[in-house]
């Protein structure tokens, strides 16, 4: 049996990337569970390195480094866990129906309320780490959003704390990676 994942927590103000710096972090030894957390990312992107755009502090913006043991032709599984763990918590305490745009996104309503970007490095044909990096619009209001995105807030009429959120999302991806380990 695995042991239990200790997170290891970073907030930042601001940074351009949660992402590139949890990748930096892996590739120097950091260990599994370093969760890299940011108010403002100044250079957040998503696949094809599309900009993703959040006003300071509205949103949760973070990366999770994982050192999964599995080949790395099996990586892109870790971007439908990590989406699948979203809309769950999206739907069990939060009462919000979403759907997936392949191969990244989660929609409620047709509109982006969450996009995936996960990284990985692999050495001899196994994933040595991945970074799950996950940009969920929670407190933006409309005016402070992309055209064709929502927020948590518009679709529950009410702002949410953003760290017992982040616990939940936590959780919830390491009950998920563990399961599909299994």
């Amino acid at each position: 049996m695995r042991p239990v994942l200790v997170f290891n927590i970073q907030h930042h103000q601001e940074i351009p990337s949660t992402n590139d710096l949890a990748k930096e972090e892996a590739r120097n030894g950091a260990a599994e569970g370093l969760v890299i957390v940011a108010d403002h990312q100044t250079a957040g992107r998503g696949k094809r390195e599309h900009k993703w755009i959040s006003p300071p502090g509205k949103n949760l913006l973070f990366s999770l480094l994982i050192r999964p043991r599995m080949e790395a032709s099996q990586a892109p599984i870790l971007t439908q866990i990590a989406c699948r763990s979203v809309a769950s918590i999206l739907k069990k305490i939060y009462g919000i129906e979403s759907t997936f745009k392949h191969p990244n996104d989660i929609l409620v309503s047709g509109k982006k309320i969450c996009g995936i970007l996960v990284e990985s490095s692999a050495k001899a044909g196994h994933l040595d780490w991945a970074v799950a990096g996950i940009g969920l619009n929670v407190n933006a209001h409309p005016e402070e959003l992309a055209d064709q995105s929502t927020s948590m807030a518009q679709s529950i009429g009410k702002e949410q704390l953003l760290e017992p959120l982040l616990h939940r999302i936590l959780d919830q991806l390491v009950k998920d990676l563990d399961a599909y380990r299994a």
